[in-house]
């Protein structure tokens, strides 16, 4: 979700800070970590110089912390940046450094975080509480996925974590991480197509192609026939607030090869690069970022989880209400009536006013995804409520 990338021009103190190593202190050789489904993303509990909170778990962003968080721990400002959040946009973050991240067992000394407000992102304080753990404190150990039990195993190499000694690997891919903020960048390639991705547990879709590698024809054979669905909206709110409203794609993808080559993934677009390996990967695949070795590992679930069909239309908190933020062509929803830009006030029955908790309809919306299901749609036009009837095969 937050993927600022470090390119302005910073203090000689800052520069130094993001390029010394991060240390880690571990109590047990494996360190097991409750993975908190939260809002469609993962959570993890952490202290910062012995403060605890809950943190957003982003392979694809850099260590941050709230303003809020930042001003309790009284921390030294060194440097600043202005780098683009996941939708492209310029966001501008504070540059400190953290004595002591601690999760579970493993103690990380002299983190570099980046500060940020996130009320734009988050002004209601549903998504982030601490702030980001993110790909900084990755280099010199092994972070394994395990989607099926949401835990992440953390050890000092691959060969430690249990079950992994002996077991296939579906796939191993080079894992590139060269430089602050050490993010999980592999190779992929489609047809004669070679590029990179990025493992971001940020995004809750499975494969999130650069839209502008649609225009190579390798990729567009790689899409499979008759499943391309078109839409219209904003692809959700980042760190500098939601992206605009653009046109949408959804398909299926296959030949897609990290290594060796996958089975049929569902895919969609983005309009920053770089390609996405998202957080739906782990719904068949186990994955292991190896640093030490150098590598990405996926390891085929014993059970898979089944994939849910996306409903044509997704739904968003913003300013107070619901809105509809994304709608499909050809979708039930649309040909019920629904229009983008929507305020969806109650989806069978159920009321999403926020007054009371705002942050309950869109922990519910995350969580449970009414949406996928839902029959009816009730929403708000001219001041009058409507209701809309989702008809279903």
């Amino acid at each position: 979700m937050l993927s600022p990338s470090v390119h302005a021009q910073m203090a000689p103190e800052a520069v130094a800070a993001l390029q010394a190593p991060v240390s880690v202190e571990r109590t047990q050789d494996v360190e097991t970590i409750p993975l908190i489904p939260h809002m469609g993303k993962y959570a993890i509990r952490a202290s910062t110089n012995g403060v605890e909170r809950s943190f957003v778990f982003d392979t694809g962003s850099p260590t941050m912390i709230s303003q809020a968080l930042a001003d309790e721990l009284d921390l030294t400002i060194i440097g600043s940046n202005t780098g683009r959040d996941a939708n492209g946009q310029d966001f501008t973050t504070q540059i400190a450094v953290v004595d002591r991240l601690t999760i579970g067992g493993l103690t990380f000394s002299r983190v570099p975080v980046l500060i940020a407000d996130f009320a734009v992102a988050d002004p209601d304080r549903c998504f982030f509480d601490g702030g980001v753990i993110g790909s900084n404190i990755f280099p010199g150990s092994a972070w394994h996925f395990d989607g099926a039990r949401n835990i992440l195993r953390v050890a000092r190499e691959a060969g430690d974590i249990p079950g992994l000694e002996g077991r296939a690997a579906a796939s191993t891919a080079a894992l590139h991480a060269d430089g602050y903020p050490y993010a999980p960048v592999v190779d992929y390639a489609l047809g004669s197509l070679k590029d990179r991705a990025l493992f971001d547990t940020g995004s809750s879709e499975t494969i999130v192609l650069f839209d502008r590698l649609l225009q190579d024809g390798q990729v567009r054979q790689a899409i499979v026939q008759g499943s391309e669905k078109e839409g219209r909206g904003s692809h959700g709110v980042s760190a500098a607030g939601p992206g605009e409203i653009t046109d949408l794609l959804r398909f299926q993808l296959e030949g897609l090869t990290l290594g060796a080559s996958l089975p049929r993934l569902p895919g969609t677009t983005r309009t920053a690069p770089p390609t996405l390996i998202g957080l739906g990967i782990l719904d068949r695949y186990d994955v292991t970022l190896d640093y030490p070795a150098g590598r990405m590992l996926l390891h085929e679930r014993a059970s898979p989880a089944a994939p849910a069909e996306f409903p044509g239309y997704a739904l968003m908190m913003r300013e107070g209400s619901v809105k509809v933020v994304q709608l499909y062509e050809g979708s039930a929803a649309k040909s019920a009536g629904l229009r983008l830009g929507d305020e969806v006030v109650a989806i069978d029955g159920r009321s999403l006013a926020p007054q009371d908790a705002p942050c309950a309809s869109q922990r519910w919306l995350s969580e449970e995804r009414p949406t996928y299901g839902a029959r009816t749609l009730t929403v708000l036009r001219e001041g009058k409520p409507l209701e809309l009837t989702v008809r279903r095969d």
